[in-house]
């Protein structure tokens, strides 16, 4: 496995250690890397240039210990040695930036790259709290017990029901992520009740107790699996077993979760035969919410002869 950097996150690095923002650069050695800098503008041809540029920043980058700090960790995830064959580094100019993303190629070969901002160079412990996360991230994209899939299958979900559900799925990931993380990791423990807290909005239609033992179970769980993830973030109230309507769960027929169900003795002969033109695979026992009866209602009549 090679790793690879951008060069705008090279030099944004090795300035940030000249600036002092992260201790460890000396005087002299500040002045050095400024004089090797300024003769890279003697070179006239402009590729040759940037070229001595980067070769400058890099040089400085591995003398300031950052390269030695990224690649330090990555024997704790031996998965990745073998499974990628670039690891990236770029950097991120948001937060919403930040992360690991996994790129598979049409021979599958498999690449990743690290986004992160560079106030975390600042301090070697939010950095390396960083990667370990990202890191892990990485190792369960690879790990075949995992069984990670980056299409998540939500079938006929609406556009809101998937934001949910990836939202949902990412959260408890992220639980597992800095749960197996924490008896090593201060800043992973410490993350344990804005975790929970999380937790308990994305889940607060179940009871305290059920909240509790489901977020313990993953907090403490060293194998998730990705399709039970997916599964929990999916469907969270069960209701893919429910045998007929239950509050809050999604219409058949316009998959919006719902309160309101129509009135069994409401499903008319003439308004089912309408919803089974529309939607072969209905049956009755299925049901309906009320604002899509509404609309059925509307049309029947609007079609009735007169």
């Amino acid at each position: 496995m090679q790793l690879r950097y951008d060069d705008d996150f090279v030099e944004a690095a090795v300035f940030l250690c000249a600036s002092g923002r992260r201790p460890g650069a000396t005087a002299l050695q500040v002045r050095h890397f400024y004089a090797q800098r300024e003769r890279c503008y003697s070179v006239a041809d402009p590729d040759k240039r940037n070229a001595e540029f980067f070769q400058v920043h890099f040089d400085w980058f591995r003398e300031w210990g950052l390269e030695p700090l990224l690649r330090g960790l990555l024997a704790d995830y031996p998965l990745l040695e073998g499974s990628l064959n670039i690891l990236g580094f770029r950097q991120a100019r948001a937060p919403s930036e930040e992360g690991a993303e996994l790129y598979v190629d049409a021979g599958n070969g498999r690449n990743a790259m690290v986004a992160l901002r560079m106030e975390r160079l600042e301090r070697d412990s939010a950095l390396l709290h960083f990667l370990r996360r990202e890191y892990l991230h990485l190792h369960d994209m690879v790990d075949p017990a995992f069984g990670y899939s980056p299409r998540l299958n939500l079938g006929e979900l609406n556009p809101t029901q998937r934001r949910l559900v990836r939202d949902r799925y990412r959260l408890l990931w992220d639980i597992t992520i800095d749960g197996r993380l924490a008896p090593s990791d201060p800043l992973a423990a410490s993350s344990r009740a804005a975790h929970k807290a999380a937790f308990d909005r994305a889940f607060a239609f179940w009871i305290e107790v059920r909240q509790s033992r489901v977020f313990e179970f993953h907090w403490t769980n060293a194998r998730p699996l990705h399709d039970e993830l997916l599964s929990l973030a999916a469907d969270p109230r069960d209701l893919s077993q429910a045998a007929a309507p239950m509050p809050g769960g999604s219409c058949p027929l316009c998959h919006f979760p719902t309160f309101e169900w129509a009135e069994s003795s409401a499903l008319s002969p003439g308004i089912v035969s309408l919803l089974l033109g529309d939607f072969p695979s209905w049956t009755p026992e299925q049901g309906a919410c009320k604002r899509c009866l509404e609309i059925y209602e509307i049309g029947g009549k609007q079609s009735a002869p007169t």
